[in-house]
Protein backbone atom coordinates (compact mmCIF):
# COMPACT_ATOMS: atom_id res chain seq x y z
CA UNK A 1 0.00 0.00 0.00
CA UNK A 2 1.64 2.84 -0.90
CA UNK A 3 0.44 6.62 -0.03
CA UNK A 4 1.62 10.00 -2.25
CA UNK A 5 3.23 12.51 -0.47
CA UNK A 6 -0.28 14.59 -0.17
CA UNK A 7 -1.05 12.13 2.92
CA UNK A 8 1.53 13.35 4.89
CA UNK A 9 0.53 16.80 4.74
CA UNK A 10 -3.17 15.77 5.40
CA UNK A 11 -1.21 13.66 8.64
CA UNK A 12 0.85 16.71 9.28
CA UNK A 13 -2.37 19.12 9.23
CA UNK A 14 -3.93 16.60 11.56
CA UNK A 15 -1.63 16.95 14.58
CA UNK A 16 -1.07 20.64 13.69
CA UNK A 17 -4.75 21.07 14.61
CA UNK A 18 -4.75 19.00 17.31
CA UNK A 19 -1.38 20.12 19.27
CA UNK A 20 -2.65 24.22 18.81
CA UNK A 21 -6.15 23.49 19.52
CA UNK A 22 -4.89 22.15 23.06
CA UNK A 23 -3.02 25.33 23.48
CA UNK A 24 -5.13 27.91 21.97
CA UNK A 25 -8.60 26.27 22.89
CA UNK A 26 -10.06 27.89 18.74
CA UNK A 27 -13.21 26.70 17.33
CA UNK A 28 -12.07 26.48 13.92
CA UNK A 29 -9.19 24.13 15.24
CA UNK A 30 -12.21 21.75 16.79
CA UNK A 31 -14.21 21.28 13.53
CA UNK A 32 -10.89 20.57 11.66
CA UNK A 33 -9.86 17.58 13.74
CA UNK A 34 -12.42 14.96 13.49
CA UNK A 35 -13.12 15.92 9.52
CA UNK A 36 -9.32 15.46 9.10
CA UNK A 37 -9.38 12.36 10.92
CA UNK A 38 -11.93 11.17 8.79
CA UNK A 39 -9.83 12.29 5.55
CA UNK A 40 -6.66 10.46 6.91
CA UNK A 41 -8.93 6.98 7.09
CA UNK A 42 -10.60 7.38 3.99
CA UNK A 43 -7.20 7.80 2.55
CA UNK A 44 -5.76 4.86 4.51
CA UNK A 45 -8.64 2.66 3.62
CA UNK A 46 -9.18 3.74 -0.35
CA UNK A 47 -5.67 3.23 -1.57
CA UNK A 48 -6.08 -0.66 0.32
CA UNK A 49 -9.01 -1.42 -1.40
CA UNK A 50 -6.57 -0.57 -4.42
CA UNK A 51 -3.93 -2.56 -3.37
CA UNK A 52 -6.54 -5.46 -3.25
CA UNK A 53 -7.91 -4.67 -6.85
CA UNK A 54 -11.55 -3.93 -5.43
CA UNK A 55 -13.55 -1.00 -6.21
CA UNK A 56 -13.37 2.07 -4.05
CA UNK A 57 -15.77 4.74 -5.59
CA UNK A 58 -18.21 4.15 -2.58
CA UNK A 59 -15.85 5.47 -0.24
CA UNK A 60 -14.74 8.51 -2.12
CA UNK A 61 -18.29 9.43 -3.08
CA UNK A 62 -19.61 9.34 0.42
CA UNK A 63 -16.77 11.30 1.80
CA UNK A 64 -16.70 14.10 -0.82
CA UNK A 65 -20.88 14.55 0.37
CA UNK A 66 -19.61 15.17 3.51
CA UNK A 67 -16.50 17.26 2.53
CA UNK A 68 -18.86 19.45 0.66
CA UNK A 69 -21.22 19.71 3.80
CA UNK A 70 -18.48 20.85 5.67
CA UNK A 71 -16.64 23.68 4.10
CA UNK A 72 -19.96 24.83 3.44
CA UNK A 73 -20.94 25.20 6.88
CA UNK A 74 -17.45 26.86 7.82
CA UNK A 75 -18.43 29.49 5.02
CA UNK A 76 -22.03 29.62 6.76
CA UNK A 77 -20.16 30.27 9.91
CA UNK A 78 -17.94 33.24 8.19
CA UNK A 79 -19.83 34.60 5.76
CA UNK A 80 -21.74 38.08 6.82
CA UNK A 81 -24.22 39.13 4.31
CA UNK A 82 -27.86 37.64 4.76
CA UNK A 83 -27.98 36.62 1.01
CA UNK A 84 -24.76 34.80 1.07
CA UNK A 85 -25.81 33.03 4.37
CA UNK A 86 -29.07 31.67 2.79
CA UNK A 87 -27.15 30.75 -0.40
CA UNK A 88 -25.27 28.22 2.01
CA UNK A 89 -28.48 26.99 4.00
CA UNK A 90 -30.34 26.46 0.74
CA UNK A 91 -27.37 24.83 -1.34
CA UNK A 92 -26.38 22.07 1.67
CA UNK A 93 -29.60 20.23 1.37
CA UNK A 94 -30.30 20.35 -2.21
CA UNK A 95 -26.67 18.87 -2.68
CA UNK A 96 -27.36 16.20 -0.48
CA UNK A 97 -30.67 15.19 -2.41
CA UNK A 98 -28.91 15.45 -5.76
CA UNK A 99 -25.93 13.12 -4.43
CA UNK A 100 -28.57 10.69 -3.20
CA UNK A 101 -30.35 10.94 -7.12
CA UNK A 102 -27.02 10.98 -8.82
CA UNK A 103 -26.72 7.62 -7.10
CA UNK A 104 -30.03 6.20 -7.70
CA UNK A 105 -30.90 7.27 -11.14
CA UNK A 106 -27.66 8.18 -13.05
CA UNK A 107 -23.74 7.41 -11.54
CA UNK A 108 -24.46 4.73 -8.99
CA UNK A 109 -22.74 3.96 -5.27
CA UNK A 110 -19.83 2.15 -6.35
CA UNK A 111 -19.79 2.18 -9.93
CA UNK A 112 -17.47 5.26 -11.15
CA UNK A 113 -16.59 8.79 -8.94
CA UNK A 114 -19.89 10.49 -9.39
CA UNK A 115 -18.05 13.67 -11.71
CA UNK A 116 -21.60 15.09 -11.67
CA UNK A 117 -22.12 16.13 -8.59
CA UNK A 118 -18.36 17.04 -7.46
CA UNK A 119 -18.49 19.33 -10.26
CA UNK A 120 -21.20 21.19 -8.87
CA UNK A 121 -19.86 20.66 -5.45
CA UNK A 122 -16.89 22.44 -6.26
CA UNK A 123 -18.81 25.46 -8.71
CA UNK A 124 -20.08 26.14 -5.22
CA UNK A 125 -17.26 26.26 -3.02
CA UNK A 126 -15.92 28.33 -5.56
CA UNK A 127 -18.56 30.87 -5.55
CA UNK A 128 -18.16 30.74 -1.51
CA UNK A 129 -14.67 31.22 -1.59
CA UNK A 130 -15.53 34.58 -3.69
CA UNK A 131 -17.94 35.47 -2.15
CA UNK A 132 -15.75 35.78 0.99
CA UNK A 133 -12.76 37.33 -0.57
CA UNK A 134 -15.61 40.18 -1.89
CA UNK A 135 -16.58 40.85 1.82
CA UNK A 136 -12.93 40.78 3.02
CA UNK A 137 -12.37 43.71 0.71
CA UNK A 138 -15.37 45.58 1.88
CA UNK A 139 -14.75 49.15 3.00
CA UNK A 140 -15.42 47.75 6.89
CA UNK A 141 -13.09 45.34 6.61
CA UNK A 142 -10.26 46.95 4.38
CA UNK A 143 -8.36 47.49 7.63
CA UNK A 144 -8.35 43.96 8.18
CA UNK A 145 -4.97 42.29 6.96
CA UNK A 146 -5.57 39.18 5.35
CA UNK A 147 -2.64 37.14 5.55
CA UNK A 148 -3.26 37.33 9.09
CA UNK A 149 -6.69 35.69 9.06
CA UNK A 150 -6.79 32.22 9.36
CA UNK A 151 -9.93 31.84 6.88
CA UNK A 152 -8.13 33.93 4.21
CA UNK A 153 -6.14 30.38 3.76
CA UNK A 154 -8.36 27.77 4.04
CA UNK A 155 -10.19 30.19 1.73
CA UNK A 156 -7.41 30.31 -0.52
CA UNK A 157 -6.33 26.56 -0.50
CA UNK A 158 -9.87 25.97 -0.99
CA UNK A 159 -10.46 27.85 -4.17
CA UNK A 160 -7.42 26.56 -5.74
CA UNK A 161 -8.06 22.90 -4.92
CA UNK A 162 -11.38 23.25 -6.27
CA UNK A 163 -10.60 25.35 -9.07
CA UNK A 164 -8.20 22.74 -9.85
CA UNK A 165 -9.94 19.55 -9.26
CA UNK A 166 -13.16 20.46 -11.16
CA UNK A 167 -10.66 21.32 -13.96
CA UNK A 168 -8.99 17.96 -13.88
CA UNK A 169 -12.46 15.91 -13.45
CA UNK A 170 -14.42 17.67 -16.18
CA UNK A 171 -11.15 16.23 -18.56
CA UNK A 172 -11.08 12.95 -16.89
CA UNK A 173 -12.52 10.97 -19.04
CA UNK A 174 -10.65 12.70 -22.27
CA UNK A 175 -7.26 11.81 -20.16
CA UNK A 176 -8.34 8.33 -19.81
CA UNK A 177 -8.69 7.86 -23.86
CA UNK A 178 -6.99 5.40 -25.99
CA UNK A 179 -4.80 7.89 -27.42
CA UNK A 180 -3.91 9.03 -23.58
CA UNK A 181 -4.25 6.06 -21.62
CA UNK A 182 -1.01 6.00 -19.63
CA UNK A 183 0.35 9.86 -19.82
CA UNK A 184 -3.38 10.80 -18.88
CA UNK A 185 -3.49 8.90 -15.70
CA UNK A 186 -0.36 10.16 -14.99
CA UNK A 187 -0.71 13.78 -15.41
CA UNK A 188 -4.17 13.43 -13.83
CA UNK A 189 -1.98 11.63 -10.41
CA UNK A 190 0.45 14.77 -10.47
CA UNK A 191 -2.33 17.56 -10.53
CA UNK A 192 -4.46 15.94 -7.90
CA UNK A 193 -1.58 15.48 -5.62
CA UNK A 194 -0.33 19.10 -6.32
CA UNK A 195 -3.45 19.84 -5.47
CA UNK A 196 -3.77 18.49 -2.23
CA UNK A 197 -0.26 19.38 -1.15
CA UNK A 198 -1.62 23.11 -1.34
CA UNK A 199 -5.01 22.56 0.23
CA UNK A 200 -3.33 20.84 3.37
CA UNK A 201 -0.85 23.22 3.55
CA UNK A 202 -3.24 26.46 3.38
CA UNK A 203 -4.84 24.91 6.43
CA UNK A 204 -1.72 24.32 8.16
CA UNK A 205 -0.99 27.93 7.83
CA UNK A 206 -4.16 29.03 8.92
CA UNK A 207 -4.07 26.80 12.12
CA UNK A 208 -0.98 28.71 13.19
CA UNK A 209 -2.61 31.55 12.49
CA UNK A 210 -5.35 31.20 15.07
CA UNK A 211 -6.02 33.32 18.36
CA UNK A 212 -6.90 32.07 21.38
CA UNK A 213 -10.88 33.35 20.53
CA UNK A 214 -13.18 30.62 20.60
CA UNK A 215 -15.86 32.22 18.46
CA UNK A 216 -15.30 31.90 14.87
CA UNK A 217 -17.94 34.06 13.40
CA UNK A 218 -19.25 37.32 13.06
CA UNK A 219 -23.07 38.65 13.17
CA UNK A 220 -24.61 39.37 9.88
CA UNK A 221 -24.28 42.86 8.92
Amino acid sequence: MQLGIYFYFQVLSFFTAIILYRKKRNKLLLYFIPFLFLTIVVECVGTWYISKFIRNYWIYNVFTTIEFVFYSYLFYLHLKKPVFKKIVVWFIPVFVLLVILNILFKQGFNKTFNTYTFLLGSFFIVIFCCCYFYESVLPENIDQQLSKQPFFWISSGLLIFYLGSGIINALFEYLRSNDLQAQGVKIYGIINHSLNVILYGSFCIAFFLCRNNKKISSSPS
